[in-house]
């Protein structure tokens, strides 16, 4: 091969690098705002059950793993799914408790 044909291969190789990185990312994003979605139903599903956490967590998996296709499904584990649910849970919850903080300490950017 001469350098001409092994400039086109990396070409093509990097294109499709690029390629499947931004579907996943977008896909993320979706699955993502899914996941939050999936949160919010289970609070509201389970809003007079105590102590229900583990159970909300193990609805948002397994209802957001089913919505993977089936085609993806063998490549994306259980624990990969739960890691992504965590995380979203974990952002949310960030954002409450901030949005909680300005609430009752003010916001500090305001005072100006």
């Amino acid at each position: 091969m001469d350098l001409q044909q092994w400039l086109s291969l990396a070409t093509a190789l990097l294109t499709l690098l690029l390629g499947a990185l931004s579907a996943w990312l977008r896909g993320n994003q979706r699955i993502a705002a899914r996941a939050a979605s999936l949160i919010a139903q289970a609070e509201e599903e389970y809003r007079d059950v105590s102590k229900a956490g583990g159970e909300k967590f193990a609805w948002v998996v397994d209802h957001l793993y089913q919505v993977l296709p089936a085609a993806i499904r063998p490549f994306v584990p259980r624990p990969m799914v739960e890691s992504l649910v965590q995380a979203t849970f974990d952002a949310v919850e960030g954002y409450a408790a901030l949005q909680l903080d300005k609430l009752t300490k003010g916001d500090p950017h305001e005072r100006n």
